[in-house]
């Protein structure tokens, strides 16, 4: 793209380069990169970083007038084309659907899956205590209002973090960033300053039960869960929110801490002492990691489970063919603005598969759930502090069966199989 007098733009990317997307040649540019990359070198998806660009035309406006060449435009034939191009040879193709012009999350085509950024948020701040509860309601049933059209929930890439930003870790550890540390943390540029995060009052048991909240909550959310690359045991970046520009052994995974009952007390570097993680979850209750006991323990169970894994949305009638989501207050009744605590009841009576309750307690006192007393609840997973020693899961074989209520711990989240 350029200006009347030729110079080149980059007004959406922040990358130095933005091409005109109008043209039939530049069109065939992609699709003929992603057919090589597809047929050749064997891969299967792609994620397009800033992909707005990808959907407008700016060859139809005149050069400089810059709100219309802003202008998104779903039906953009190169957006058609590349979804042509994966369902003739089964490839994933996913958006990044926002850049620096606009924010075009459940706008593309259908075909299309997209990073849900409005899940992110909502995620985020529901667990710090917000009381954000429609919004969150809304996106842990696979944002329905966006993605209806898109061809069903799994084209909802939820997540909580991503490359960009802060890790899990450091979303329960920190309230700002630290991106002005000195090497091998630092210094870097950037970086979001609102982050919806909270540092946990600096209580270290506090920050490992949220850890595993968020986790809890994202593999039992209706859509695709996305994870980063060390979230699994709790990596951290000393609290930097942005170290695109770090190539450093601050960033990279430490594959010490993945087996470590200390993993912030582990060195960055053995021949570099003074470099130092700050110690944000001190001791866990060992042998090894329990953080990544924790989520591997927890995917084997959304794998094992289709009610977890649909690709049609429910209906919120119990027991029919599909698998429905039903969402309520403590006692039982409807879920109203500025609740902090829910109940989610999974109904998985319609793929042939069991019931779960997720009792999310977003508040600072014990939240006391109605069960109803007409079936049996087996309590398979509690993030809370006190279950540790228990490696907060239990098997259906070991499981505790609870009758009339749960009471759950401030800042935690339990599930509940039916028996």
């Amino acid at each position: 793209m350029q200006t009347k007098d030729h110079r080149l733009i980059d007004g959406a990317t922040g990358c130095s380069n933005q091409v005109n997307f109008s043209t039939a040649a530049s069109q065939r540019l992609v699709v003929d990169s992603l057919t090589h990359w597809a047929e050749r070198m064997g891969v299967d998806g792609f994620r397009f970083d800033l992909a707005p660009v990808l959907g407008r035309t700016p060859n139809a406006f005149e050069r400089e007038h810059w709100e219309e060449q802003k202008r998104f435009f779903p039906p953009h034939p190169l957006l058609a084309q590349i979804i042509d191009l994966a369902e003739q040879h089964e490839l994933e193709m996913i958006a990044e659907a926002w850049d620096l012009w606009g924010y075009e999350v459940g706008n593309f085509p259908a075909g299309w899956g997209e990073w849900n950024g409005r899940y992110r948020d909502a995620v985020r701040r529901f667990l710090k205590g917000d009381g954000n509860t429609d919004d969150f309601i809304e996106r842990v049933n696979g944002d329905y209002a966006n993605f209806n059209d898109q061809g069903g929930p799994q084209k909802s890439i939820n997540f909580v973090t991503a490359h960009d930003g802060f890790t899990l870790m450091d979303l329960v550890s920190f309230t700002t960033k630290h991106n002005d540390q000195a090497y091998p943390f630092g210094p870097s540029d950037g970086g979001s300053d609102d982050n919806l995060a909270w540092d946990s009052g600096g209580d270290h048991a506090l920050r490992r039960a949220r850890f595993r909240a968020f986790w809890t909550v994202l593999m039992f959310s209706r859509g695709v869960p996305m994870i980063v690359s060390g979230d699994e045991y709790g990596r951290t970046q000393n609290g930097n929110n942005n170290p695109w520009s770090l190539d450093t052994v601050g960033i990279w995974n430490n594959w010490a801490q993945a087996v470590s009952p200390t993993p912030t007390a582990e060195p960055v570097d053995p021949d570099n002492p003074g470099y130092a993680y700050f110690d944000v979850i001190g001791a866990t209750p060992g042998p090894g990691n329990p953080l990544l006991s924790f989520t591997r323990s927890l995917m084997a169970l959304r794998h094992a489970h289709p009610s977890l894994r649909q690709r049609e949305y429910g209906n919120h009638v119990l027991d029919d063919d599909d698998v429905s989501y039903l969402f309520s207050r403590p006692d039982g009744s409807h879920c109203h603005a500025g609740d902090r605590a829910v109940a989610v009841h999974i109904d998985g009576s319609g793929c042939g598969d069991t019931d779960f309750l997720l009792l999310v307690n977003a508040g600072a006192t014990d939240a006391d759930f109605r069960l109803d007393p007409g079936v049996d609840w087996l309590r398979i997973v509690d993030t809370a502090a006190w279950a540790e020693s228990f490696g907060n899961l239990w098997s259906p074989d070991t499981a505790d069966a609870l009758h009339d209520h749960y009471a759950v711990a401030p800042w935690s989240v339990a599930v509940l199989q039916q028996r």
